[in-house]
C-alpha cells in the first residue's frame, strides 16, 4: 500500500501547483483587466472568458483536492460525540456516498460534453470542451481521494509513507 500513499502524495503536490498557478493567473488577469478598465478605458479581448475557466479549473481540481485534505463539509461536534466504531462506520458512508456522487457526475458530464463540447466559447473561440473536461477529471480524482480515505480509515498504518 505503500505506492498508493506515494501516489496520493504525488498527486496532491502537483494538485496543489496547479492550483497555485492558476489562482495566480486569475490574480494577474484581473489586476491586469482593472489597471486597464480604469487606467487607459481599455481591456484584453477574451480576458474575462479566460478568467472564469481559470476558476473552474480552481474549483474542480480544488474541491477534488480538500476531499484528499478531509477538509469537506463536516459536522464534527455531532460526529465526535459519536463511539469510535460507529464514528468508522459514519466516515466510511461519508465517503463512500462523495464517490457515488462523483461517478453520477462522470458519467453525465461526459454525456455533456458530447452534447455541448464542441460548441464554441463566444470570445475566445475554443471548444467548451476544453473549460468542461475538468469536471470529470475532477470528479475522478474526487473519487480517488475517497478510495484513499476509505484505505486509511480500515488501516490506519497505511496513512505513514
Amino acid at each position: 500500500m505503500k505506492w498508493f500513499m506515494k501516489i496520493e502524495q504525488l498527486l496532491s503536490k502537483i494538485l496543489k501547483g496547479l492550483i497555485v498557478f492558476c489562482s495566480f493567473c486569475i490574480l494577474v488577469l484581473i489586476i491586469t483587466l482593472v489597471i486597464l478598465r480604469y487606467g487607459f478605458n481599455s481591456s484584453i479581448v477574451g480576458a474575462n472568458e479566460l478568467v472564469v475557466i481559470l476558476f473552474i479549473y480552481t474549483s474542480a481540481l480544488g474541491a477534488s483536492l480538500v476531499i484528499g485534505q478531509k477538509g469537506h463539509i463536516a459536522i464534527p461536534y455531532f460526529i465526535e460525540k459519536l463511539p469510535p466504531a460507529f464514528r468508522k462506520t459514519v466516515e466510511f458512508s461519508d465517503y463512500l456516498l462523495i464517490a457515488l456522487l462523483n461517478g453520477v457526475m462522470i458519467w453525465y458530464s461526459f454525456r455533456w460534453i458530447r452534447i455541448t463540447g464542441g460548441y464554441l466559447t463566444a470570445v475566445l473561440r475554443i471548444p467548451q470542451l476544453y473549460a468542461q473536461i475538468v469536471i470529470p477529471i475532477g470528479c475522478g480524482l474526487a473519487i480517488f481521494y475517497c478510495i484513499h480515505n476509505i484505505v486509511i480509515l480500515i488501516n490506519p498504518k497505511t496513512d505513514t509513507v
